[in-house]
């Protein structure tokens, strides 16, 4: 059990790295980040600051495109059940969007800094989906 958590935050790491790469590999031509940074609903009473939103192509190992979402909460970092029901959540939400990219997979980044927001630093909390049986976005274990 105490080897699947490592290589979880194994992934985590190296899926936040890829992001922060690629982010800063495209050069001053690109958007600043964060690129959206606004206000997101995600249920009544439930609203998220989104700041980046970034579809890549094909990542390092990857089997396909996938679409990166990072948003800051003020539901608190200690409160693991609530934040990771909140990405649940915002992963519908975006499914779509993902879908019509042609993106296999979705990741849900929750950002806790500024430096996170400006993509210099990889989100502290991934959660990473799939398209499943019937269209919904499944978390990934």
């Amino acid at each position: 059990m105490r080897n699947v958590l490592v290589v979880r935050r194994l992934v985590v790491v190296v899926l936040g790295c890829t992001l922060s790469a690629v982010a800063h590999a495209q050069g001053p031509s690109s958007p600043g980040y964060p690129n959206v940074d606004k206000p997101f609903a995600v249920a009544a009473g439930d609203t998220v600051q989104l700041l980046n939103r970034v579809l890549i192509d094909r990542a390092p190992g990857a089997r396909g495109a996938r679409l990166d979402v990072q948003y800051s909460t003020r539901i608190p970092a200690s409160d693991m059940t609530a934040r990771g029901d909140q990405a649940d959540r915002i992963a519908q939400l975006f499914g779509d969007e993902a879908l019509k990219a042609g993106a296999r997979a979705l990741i849900i980044g929750i950002c806790d800094t500024r430096a996170c927001a400006e993509t210099k630093e990889p989100p502290r909390q991934w959660y990473v989906y799939e398209r499943g049986i019937g269209g919904a976005w499944r978390r990934k274990p």
